[in-house]
């Protein structure tokens, strides 16, 4: 099926997306509507990874019958026209999974993933050099799963604007925040490479002026319904391809 025939379908599907996660909802919207609740805490542990690991087996099912069925290696960096010298700290060392709970949703501890610092001394969202907003990129191929859109300075949301998209083949969910647009819809299929938005300021702690502007990126791997950290790391050093 097509963006466009699954945004269709998601039109479609609107009155009973309203009732709850269905089983005739699209999964993409199910784990959309399902995200929040663990990211607010509304829904214990134990429950949001069984309607997790549901929810993954469609999500693997619709992927394959849209005719994706390679595993494709390696990533593409997530920022485009950056490289491996614009990732925050040294060698990695930004990443710190200890305490880290995806459960936990916004309390959760740790920094389980990587700060990718763009040109922007201003503190306007755009690049010095060309002037122009940066295009956060899909490093994996997959689904959208859960997008936030309209964060505003009240809001208690750490991650501001964000995108999560699910690569159903390796069983990983790829999470980028802090963004000003979002470019894409919840149940939308991206290729790698593809833009998802634009590199911003939003969120609770990236919106403060100590903060230099940056996309904050994260990659899961999901065990049975649970979502566990892993570094990016190595692969964006030795094995990304960059744009």
């Amino acid at each position: 099926m097509t963006a466009l025939g699954l945004s269709l379908t998601l039109l479609l599907l609107l009155p009973h997306i309203a009732l709850g996660w269905l089983e005739s909802s699209h999964p993409a919207e199910a784990w959309h509507l399902l995200y929040p609740k663990i990211r607010d805490r509304l829904i214990d542990k134990e429950s949001a990874r069984e309607t997790m690991r549901s929810l993954e087996i469609s999500l693997k099912a619709l992927y394959r019958q849209n005719g994706h069925v390679t595993e494709e290696a390696g990533l593409f960096f997530p920022l485009m026209g950056y490289g491996p010298n614009a990732i925050g700290g040294r060698n990695g060392s930004g990443y710190h999974i200890e305490g880290y709970d995806f459960f936990d949703g916004n309390r959760h501890k740790g920094h389980p993933g990587h700060d990718i610092f763009i040109r922007d001394r201003n503190q306007d969202g755009l690049d010095d050099i060309t002037g122009k907003p940066v295009l956060v990129v899909a490093a994996s191929s997959g689904i959208v799963v859960s997008i936030n859109l309209g964060w505003e300075p009240s809001s208690p949301v750490r991650g501001g604007n964000y995108v999560w998209v699910y690569d159903p083949l390796r069983g990983r969910y790829f999470y980028y925040a802090h963004l000003t647009d979002v470019l894409v819809g919840v149940g939308q299929i991206v290729s790698k490479g593809e833009p998802l938005g634009t590199v911003g300021r939003t969120g609770v702690n990236a919106y403060k002026k100590r903060s230099p502007t940056h996309l904050h990126f994260t990659v899961h791997e999901s065990r049975d319904g649970y979502p566990r950290p892993v570094n990016p790391y190595p692969e964006l050093v030795k094995r990304a391809t960059y744009p």
